[in-house]
């Protein structure tokens, strides 16, 4: 009897043991991955300065977020010479969240009369380009003949400057929104040149500033009938800086008004030009090719993000079609970065009946066939859940 008590204690201690080398091998299982949850609501605003950033690239680099984008005042008619009230420069902010911005100063800023870049530094960007800083900009000096706008660019060993201005003796090209594209050991500038033009490129020289091919046009404003007088002349009238543009009789399509705002992107095979118009208020849409150098075929989907103003659609021709709940009356002007939680989202601005451009960010994906969607422009509490590894980029 007392050697079957043994063994029944014996099989109770090995049942213990086998129960608790079990258990041992399920604690031994990665834990269930912990998420913290990340909240933003557009616009944002909280440390930008007085008049709010227009255009805005919101980008990583080290242990912060950083933004650049076009300073107050953004347009010839708010700079006022005589008072010194011009725009200052290239801008550049930082965050650690995302949220709450604070500013790095003036990285590019002119420098005198006797530059092309003296006036409205306008859409600037900062690339990141074989380990150095690249800070695009866009400006004009109307005595030197610079009428209108002009594209340039500075380099730096640092984010945060110094930056010496490589197209310091005349400009890259002519035209606006200047943003690169690098691949390959090439770099390759889109910009904006117009209705006739639309968003083109060419192949640069980073160290001299320079081309190394002639300007293709990669993609065009939607078609317009222009107005004319009784024998048959083009009629005018003043565009938004006053030099005079031709009557349009009738736009076409969301983007007829003109184009504006390249960004490129790659993803697996096919390259991304998004571009804006304000045919109906701001609005985003893109562009694909299979190469850079085209040919580009806008998604018959366009606009996919923005939002339309009652005042313009209907100035233009159009249907009010927008959010009846949204603030905004503008959002366009963007550019894509990798967020927090390590996806592709944008950045641009949206303006409310405030009239002051603010933030906007929001996350972006594609579908099987590779067209981009968005749930924006979002205005109401977002919340995005990330790994603990991810939170901390946003701490």
């Amino acid at each position: 009897m007392r050697f079957k008590t043994i063994i029944q204690h014996a099989s109770s201690y090995l049942c213990t043991i086998m129960f608790i080398t079990a258990c041992s091998q399920v604690s031994n299982e990665p834990p269930a991955q912990t998420t913290y949850a990340f909240n933003y609501q557009n616009p944002i605003s909280s440390g930008i300065g007085k008049g709010g950033l227009r255009d805005a690239q919101v980008f990583r680099d080290g242990d912060w977020w950083y933004m650049t984008g076009t300073s107050y005042p953004h347009w010839s008619r708010q700079e006022d010479e005589a008072s010194g009230q011009l725009n200052k420069g290239v801008i550049l902010y930082r965050s650690k969240n995302l949220i709450n911005w604070e500013s790095r100063g003036y990285i590019v800023q002119p420098v005198g009369k006797h530059k092309w870049y003296y006036r409205r530094f306008w859409a600037p960007e900062v690339q990141k380009i074989d380990g150095k800083y690249y800070a695009l900009f866009n400006a004009r000096n109307d005595t030197l003949g610079y009428v209108g706008q002009f594209t340039g660019y500075a380099v730096a060993n640092h984010i945060e400057g110094p930056y010496k201005v490589v197209t310091d003796e005349k400009p890259l090209t002519e035209g606006n929104d200047l943003t690169f594209y690098h691949e390959d050991g090439k770099t390759y500038a889109f910009w904006n040149k117009g209705k006739e033009f639309g968003i083109g490129f060419a192949e640069i020289d980073l160290a001299t500033g320079t081309l190394l091919s002639k300007p293709q046009s990669a993609i065009k404003p939607g078609p317009v009938d222009f107005d004319y007088d009784e024998n048959g002349n083009l009629l005018k009238v003043p565009g938004y800086d006053g030099r005079p543009i031709p009557k349009v009789k009738k736009y076409y399509e969301w983007d007829s008004i003109g184009i504006e705002g390249a960004y490129v992107v790659k993803r697996q095979d096919t390259y991304y030009l998004f571009y804006s118009s304000w045919t109906r208020g701001y609005e985003i849409g893109y562009a694909t090719a299979k190469s850079l150098k085209g040919p580009w075929i806008k998604n018959p989907d366009n606009p996919f993000y923005g939002a339309m103003s009652k005042i313009a659609a209907e100035k233009s021709g159009f249907t009010w079609q927008g959010d009846i709940n949204s603030p905004f009356n503008q959002v366009g002007h963007n550019a894509i970065f990798t967020g927090p939680d390590g996806k592709l989202w944008l950045s641009c601005h949206g303006i409310d009946s405030s009239g002051i451009p603010s933030l906007v960010i929001d996350p972006i994906w594609f579908d099987e066939q590779g067209n981009v969607h968005s749930n924006g422009p979002s205005y109401t509490k977002q919340t995005i859940m990330l790994t603990s590894d991810q939170a901390k980029l946003v701490r």
